[in-house]
């Protein structure tokens, strides 16, 4: 998942990375890949291990986790394996393992996922979840639904920060930046896959009805995220909206964060998440924010953020509610570095490092 137009749960597992480089100095790390990620070395002790080998090219990413990583990491006398894309090795591996779990779309929402991605987690997730030494969560709600759905319990909750880029930026920047993608204000925010999760089904129609009732004050809807999976419902409903509708796809973080300074609001209205960094990263910025109500969205939002039932309605109250409220103070850094997440993490890691070491001996 790792590359240099991460997103998601490449972004979470990145700038976990780069902060665990910190606090674990005297640690070795290895990342194993099936084709180079583009990405900078975190330091000289990150190695990066890239797959050459037939069966690197050949396998399906979810089945190359699996089947041949395991070989990979005991070739290189790995004493703790990070599983962090929901899978660990299941032939092969010596080492300790933990296992990140993210979310439980594939019991949740099984509908909004494609086929492949389907079959791979009925296969290979629960069989993550039984060999993993220690299971982490990016969430409370997702480590009670973890329990709930397959009986496992959670030994920390290791929540998503943001990277610097996410913070209040002076109306200057803001213009220039805004110019440069040709965006005008007033303007709303969605950030996304284009995918069913997401809610942009429901969003479109619901910011277009706004519009044309007169509703909103010449706002236009600016959609940042690529295009996904069964998404064809998604690309005519933007299509029929051309004119009140910018897709700009991928953006890099700095004008990501930009967006957020200047969005009226960011309106997330997904149908289910593990966390929703989105919603984070705005309330860094000091951006109002309309989400579905979730648990696991409330833990990013906090206080701060309007929350809506997942329907066309819910969304068209949320918005109009909060382009009459007062914008909120943006968050301080304490309140969302990656520091304090690296560091419960590396307590499981040295935990499951201490327990390899004594049983070598």
């Amino acid at each position: 998942m790792l590359g240099v137009r991460s997103k998601g749960i490449a972004r979470y597992i990145w700038e976990l990375c780069k902060a665990l480089d910190n606090v674990l100095p005297q640690a070795e790390f290895f990342l194993y890949c099936r084709a180079p990620s583009g990405l900078p070395r975190i330091s000289s002790r990150w190695h990066e291990r890239v797959d050459s080998s037939v069966a690197g090219k050949q396998l399906p990413s979810s089945l190359w986790a699996v089947a041949r990583v395991g070989f990979l990491a005991r070739r290189d006398d790995v004493s703790v394996f990070w599983g962090g894309t929901g899978l660990v090795p299941l032939a092969g591996l010596r080492a300790r393992s933990v296992l990140t779990v993210h979310d439980l779309v594939y019991n949740l929402e099984p509908r909004t996922t494609s086929s492949r991605a389907r079959w791979a987690a009925r296969l290979f997730f629960r069989a993550s979840v039984k060999r993993a030494d220690s299971i982490v969560c990016n969430s409370h709600g997702s480590a009670r639904r973890l329990e709930a759905f397959l009986g496992r319990r959670t030994e920390a909750v290791i929540r998503p920060g943001v990277s610097d880029a996410f913070r209040k930026k002076s109306d200057a920047e803001v213009l220039r930046v805004l110019y440069n993608l040709g965006i005008q204000r007033p303007y709303l925010l969605a950030v996304g896959t284009w995918e069913p999760r997401k809610g942009l089904e429901r969003l479109i129609p619901a910011f277009l009805g706004l519009s044309s009732e007169g509703l909103l004050n010449g706002h236009i809807l600016v959609l940042v995220g690529e295009r996904g999976w069964k998404d064809s419902s998604i690309a005519k409903l933007v299509e029929h909206g051309a004119e009140r509708i910018c897709a700009l796809g991928f953006v890099d973080d700095e004008s990501l964060a930009v967006l957020y300074n200047g969005a009226d609001a960011l309106v997330f209205p997904s149908s289910y998440e593990g966390f929703g960094i989105p919603v984070l990263e705005a309330r860094a910025c000091g951006t109002r924010v309309v989400a579905t109500d979730l648990p696991e969205l409330r833990e990013a939002g906090g206080r701060d953020a309007i929350y809506v039932p997942p329907t066309e309605q819910g969304i068209r109250v949320g918005i109009l509610d909060a382009l009459v409220s007062n914008r909120p103070g943006p968050l301080q850094p304490c309140e969302y570095g990656w520091a304090e997440s690296a560091r419960i993490f590396s307590n499981v890691l040295t935990r499951l490092n201490a327990t390899s070491e004594a049983a070598r001996t």
